[in-house]
């Protein structure tokens, strides 16, 4: 494949759970022979918790280390043997894995503490110590001890090693409870001496990966490269990881054009799963009482704010987003949350209408049920807490899809949910393009909240319409704003418009996108304007102080030329930029256009990107008349000293919001909401909080 100038031969990668202890055994059990140049070794660490790399794996092995906290299989504290700590982190990561790998149908070899914990997973319990078996299976100082296991005959072991009996290292204390074995798993190995479960694998194996589970140590045994239960294991396992076919999803730096990460991109029957999972969990969410739900989501908002800088940081690399603004955006989905939790037993609690001898009424608010939200890229956090918040506070369950273009970030909302106690079967992500936005549409969710492009919204809306459940589209704008001849201060308002239009690179659906001022102040406006403009610091979005950072897709360059180029040809001047910057990375001038009109595409077709068009006008009645000259209807605004002339300008407009002085601007407070081309259904106040959840009235006598 080929990431910016650079071709890459895509790896098959193994991610290798991390331990505390002799994790370099299990990383040199590997040689560049086996390797060789098509398989690369991936550390997955539940210290750093890096999630996004457990996506980004064709196959696992988890590791062998300290105990599995005896809370994963109700198991006691206290027993002979215990480590000094535990590391419950590293459970709950290695569970991640655990169910990323069956969920995708990917090849899991599971060592020692590795085999404890998947019994534990599927349902099983350990032998917390075992006493005088000790003496036979856990090692003494840094020796492993050897011991005879028997192979049952047909199993996947049996095939693999081709052997009935062999001698192993052993270094446990702890075993699989032959009373307790988990769901679905058979023995396929066990000790000679006291029948030891020694391995596992899946009994019924149609639908399932490769799965094999041993209690000893084949990456430390003392003849590996020979043994059986060794090299044999190895090799199998490398040519499963070698015959998975995982399409991947490649996350590019708009900045650099460098290629940041592949990730596993889900398929039909991943996503089917995963709605099924959502379907399973969903009562018992809508059952969790409001106030918990509230409690757990506002931890979110504070994980988030713990966690801003890596948070930005991800954010800044894979849509181009200069740091700040990424700081910004996280900060701005906090306080909407904070909104939303702050005011959701207000509005989501049962309201009584009317309470009187012998006859009660009441309104009750119940759940929708399982809700799609597809996503978008421009700001996922702040379009993503729109959705997925009062979704959740209403007791939905939620399959999310985040953009292709901001992947990462989508996945550390879903890490940090899960770690906020949103349960797995609540909230899923799925990953991937256009084709797997298109089979969600094939599900039979109870709500579709998309974010995006008119074009797809349209596309949404007729593909589910005969679903006959809800769906809300909030789509694109050409967002006009018209600076009247009465404003006090001509350069503080160029400085607050230019920002309007080029903040986030214009990438914003309520961005100005279009800008009428009148003629008598059009000249001084236009000239403050293109200083403020001029002022902006383009560069890599990771330095301090930078304005204008890439775009986010490189296609935009060329429809931005597009715009420009035909505007030109019909007459426009470029006073500013209109050129992309550099010859590395989606950068682009910010750009003005004056002598424009609506001939040309940049005053009527949606640019979202760093390009305004300012258009003289004569009068508000020119103004008004422009302003409505549109198939969108997302924001409109007035910059005026006189508030009752704006008003009665903005009454005239057919628009979701109006901006008297101030432009480009949601507040979790007031409903988000679209007209026409731009969407219908809202989002954010009392009416976003109430769009998750279907009103039922009790009539009640008695």
């Amino acid at each position: 494949m080929v990431v910016g100038n650079k071709n890459y031969t895509m790896k098959k990668k193994i991610g290798i759970s991390f331990s505390t202890t002799n994790f370099h055994f299990y990383w040199d059990w590997f040689s560049k022979e086996d390797l060789k140049d098509d398989i690369q070794l991936v550390q997955l660490s539940f210290e750093k918790a890096s999630v996004e790399d457990i996506h980004g794996c064709d196959g696992f092995i988890l590791s062998g280390g300290v105990d599995v906290h005896p809370g994963f299989y109700a198991g006691g504290n206290d027993y002979a043997n215990r480590p000094q700590s535990f590391q419950i982190e590293r459970d709950q990561f290695e569970k991640k894995i655990f169910h990323y790998s069956q969920l995708h149908s990917l090849p899991l070899l599971a060592i020692c503490r590795g085999l404890q914990l998947v019994n534990v997973l599927q349902g099983g319990k350990l032998i917390q110590d075992l006493g005088n078996a000790n003496l036979i299976h856990r090692k003494e100082g840094d020796t492993d001890k050897q011991h005879k296991v028997i192979v049952v005959a047909g199993s996947l072991l049996n095939d693999i090693t081709t052997f009935s009996s062999s001698e192993i290292n052993s270094a446990h204390h702890q075993a699989v409870d032959a009373a307790a074995i988990g769901e679905n798993l058979m023995v396929n190995a066990s000790s000679q001496n006291d029948s030891i479960i020694e391995g596992l694998e899946f009994k019924n194996k149609t639908g399932k990966a490769f799965m094999l589970c041993v209690q000893w140590h084949p990456e430390r045994m003392i003849d590996k490269e020979q043994h059986p239960f060794s090299k044999n294991i190895k090799e199998s396992f490398l040519t499963e990881i070698r015959n998975t076919t995982m399409q991947k999803l490649s996350i590019t730096n708009p900045a650099t054009e460098e290629e940041i990460i592949q990730l596993n991109q889900d398929t039909n029957e991943s996503v089917t799963q995963k709605f099924h999972l959502l379907e399973r969990g969903r009562l018992a969410w809508q059952k969790t009482s409001l106030q918990q739900r509230v409690t757990i989501l506002q931890k979110f908002a504070e994980l988030l704010q713990k966690n801003i800088e890596p948070l930005a940081a991800t954010l800044t690399s894979e849509m181009g987003k200069p740091l700040q603004q990424a700081r910004n955006e996280i900060n701005g989905a906090c306080t909407r949350i904070g909104w939303l939790t702050g005011n959701a037993e207000k509005y989501l609690s049962d309201e009584m209408m009317t309470d009187e001898q012998g006859l009660k009424e009441k309104i009750v608010y119940e759940p929708l049920g399982v809700v799609c939200n597809i996503s978008a890229w421009n700001y996922p956090y702040l379009v993503g807490v729109n959705v997925f918040i009062p979704a959740l506070l209403g007791g939905n369950a939620v399959l999310y899809k985040p953009s292709e273009y901001a992947t990462l970030s989508g996945i550390q909302i879903e890490k940090f949910l899960k770690e906020a106690g949103v349960p797995d079967d609540v909230f899923q992500v799925a990953i991937g393009k256009g084709d797997v936005g298109e089979h969600l549409l094939d599900l039979p969710f109870d709500g579709y909240f998309f974010t995006g492009s008119y074009k797809t919204g349209r596309h949404i809306y007729e593909r589910v319409a005969s679903k006959m459940v809800p769906c809300q589209c909030e789509l694109g704008g050409k967002d006009p704003l018209y600076v009247a001849d009465d404003v006090s201060d001509i350069k503080t308002v160029a400085a607050a418009t230019a920002d309007g239009a080029f903040y986030n690179n214009g990438q914003s659906c309520c961005a100005v996108e279009r800008i009428y001022v009148h003629q008598k102040i059009y000249d001084e406006y236009l000239d403050e304007f293109i200083k403020e403009v001029q002022s902006y610091k383009t560069g890599l979005p990771t330095e301090e102080g930078i304005y204008i950072g890439p775009l986010s897709r490189k296609e935009q360059l060329h429809f931005l030329h597009q715009q420009i180029e035909e505007a030109k040809e019909k007459g426009a001047t470029v006073v500013t930029g209109g050129n992309r910057e550099g010859e590395k990375g989606y950068f682009f001038q910010p750009t003005i256009l004056a002598n424009v009109n609506h001939e040309m595409r940049v005053m009527t077709e949606e640019t979202f990107g760093p390009l305004i068009g300012i258009m003289k006008v004569a009068n508000d009645d020119e103004a008004i008349a422009l302003m409505q000259d549109t198939e969108y209807g997302l924001t409109a605004s007035v910059y005026s000293s006189d508030q009752q002339r704006a008003e009665g300008i903005l009454q005239q407009l057919d628009t979701g919001s109006g901006y008297w002085n101030c432009c480009d601007r949601v507040s979790a407070a007031l409903p988000w909401s679209g007209r026409k081309h731009s969407g219908f259904g809202t989002t954010l106040s009392y009416a976003g909080l109430r769009a998750f959840v279907k009103s039922k009235a009790y009539h009640l006598r008695g």
